[in-house]
């Protein structure tokens, strides 16, 4: 029997992102006859997600307990030797790092350690022109260095990779483009919920029948930009008395957001639902799909809402354009132009035909550009490429 090939992914934390499926899916559904694929995680939000990882017998989960979001460099140099030691006693052919901490930690551990081949998946920007000057040109420095002992990035979109060789981090033959992978079959079959099953939705979580719905799924994170849609609504609430705006995700700045709800006086015209596991019914009820993020890597969530044909109004953020075809099956809007997003998503909540054309666009490639199936194939050959 052939040796398999030994496969350490490391990301940052597991907080039910896009990241964190795409690693997920990869960890799962690579062939385990040809390959020993372990993970490694940071602690934080590990208790939440623990229980829906569904990982292989034979996968390994390594838990560093010094691995946080934020900079601290006493935990990182611990995590630093933490990872080294577990890479170094596990002999890896391939180390492959997801999200910027990770990223940064796991590449030099398995540097350190002598790996073959070490990889980085870029699921979004770690420098984005919308925080401190002084902050993205350190974290630009960092990139750059990292780059110089990474084999190959494996980036979720076009628009990421574009932005990453401009910037000038590595060279242009590291890189690699692998679409983000999505379970899109659920949402496929959730596009065609009867009506009666969407009213069962609406009921949980009391909403009118009649209510034209816009939903807002991204996790409560500053750099998704809650404040500007709230804004946006507030105005759109004084023209139209029949529409909800959902909130669905969790994160740092439910108890902030909760407040500026209040402070507008829009408590009984915003829901929020927290993090949900069955998204595709709280899509299956959306009518129109917003997002207001400063920056992404691929906004799944468009993926998911454009498999569900439901018009889209979103912020120019990266990996938008991939998935939005302005003016057919939604609008982009330049980041923080509210006066502009309050204009589209006006001529959305009051022309229903418009909302119905756009909803009859779908881009036929949708399936086989966006399939975790297609994700995990495309990896696979690219590890057997590789080796």
């Amino acid at each position: 029997m052939n040796k398999k090939i030994r496969v350490l992914h490391i990301i940052t934390r597991l907080a039910g992102g896009g990241a964190d499926e795409n690693t997920i899916y990869t960890v799962q559904k690579l062939d385990k006859n040809k390959y020993k694929v372990d993970l490694m995680t940071g602690i934080e939000n590990l208790d939440v997600m623990i229980d829906n990882l569904q990982l292989n017998e034979d996968t390994e989960l390594y838990v560093i307990d010094k691995m946080v979001r934020n900079v601290s460099p006493l935990k990182d140099l611990l995590a630093l030797y933490q990872i080294y030691k577990i890479i170094k006693m596990n002999n890896y052919d391939i180390v492959h790092t997801h999200i910027a901490k990770a990223g940064v930690l796991g590449r030099t551990a398995a540097k350190l350690a002598a790996v073959p081949h070490i990889i980085h998946s870029l699921h979004g920007i770690t420098f984005p022109k919308t925080i401190h000057p002084l902050k993205g040109f350190f974290y630009l420095l960092v990139e750059r260095f990292c780059a110089l002992y990474t084999d190959y990035f494996l980036a979720v979109g076009e628009d990421i990779k574009e932005k990453y060789i401009k910037a000038k981090v590595g060279q242009i033959d590291q890189y690699r483009v692998v679409y983000s992978g999505i379970d899109l079959d659920k949402f496929i079959k959730a596009a065609n919920y009867e009506q009666n099953k969407k009213n069962k939705i609406k009921d949980e979580l009391s909403i009118d029948h009649n209510k034209l719905i816009i939903g807002c799924v991204a996790a409560l994170e500053k750099r998704k930009g809650h404040q500007y849609l709230f804004e946006v609504f507030k105005r759109l609430k004084e023209k139209y008395d029949n529409i909800l705006l959902l909130i669905v995700g969790r994160g740092e700045r439910k108890e902030h957001l909760s407040n500026l709800v209040d402070e507008l006086n829009l408590t009984e015209d915003i829901i929020f639902t927290g993090y949900r596991n069955d998204i595709e019914d709280i899509f299956a009820i959306i009518d129109i799909k917003v997002l207001t993020s400063f920056w992404e890597g691929l906004p799944r969530v468009l993926i998911q809402a454009a498999t569900m044909k439901i018009p889209i109004v979103s912020f120019a953020a990266e990996g938008v354009s991939e998935i939005v075809e302005d003016g057919k099956n939604g609008f982009i809007v330049d980041i923080y132009d509210t006066d502009d997003f309050y204009e589209k998503l006006s001529v959305l909540i009051k022309d229903s035909t418009l909302r119905k054309k756009m909803s009859q666009y779908l881009d036929i490639n949708i399936k086989n550009k966006w399939s975790y199936q297609q994700m995990v194939k495309k990896i696979d050959h690219f590890y057997r490429q590789l080796l």
